[in-house]
């Protein structure tokens, strides 16, 4: 009888998944899958109690992406990339000095000009 492989958590795989990822993000063209923002949830079920902006690399089971929590400026205080699979996920805390800070800020004053502009309409 063959014993049955367990499963590796999401906090097992979060590190090597990170690592290929900034591969992805080196490359010119790399766009992912879409960037938004998730605004803070506080119901009876769920509490997010920090909205966030998300840059969605892939969905389903598993996701990954970066999420970026910014001041009331926009700039960002925090970046945590997130692996995500059913019921499961983990993130690692990329520091400042990386260059997905630079990336995230970037397209986190993009979509903030152009929501201003929207606005205005």
């Amino acid at each position: 009888m063959t014993a049955l492989k367990k499963r590796q958590s999401c906090q097992d795989l979060v590190s090597s998944q990170w690592k290929d990822r900034q591969q992805d993000l080196q490359q010119e063209d790399f766009e992912g899958l879409g960037f938004d923002y998730v605004e803070p949830i506080h119901s009876t079920t769920h509490c997010l109690a920090e909205g966030y902006w998300r840059w969605q690399f892939s969905w389903g089971g598993p996701g990954d992406e970066l999420r970026a929590y910014v001041n009331r400026d926009d700039s960002i205080h925090r970046l945590e990339y997130w692996y995500l699979d059913w019921f499961d996920g983990a993130k690692v805390n990329v520091p400042a000095e990386h260059p997905a800070w630079e990336m995230m800020q970037l397209n986190i004053n993009h979509q903030s000009l152009f929501i201003s502009k929207e606005a205005k309409q």
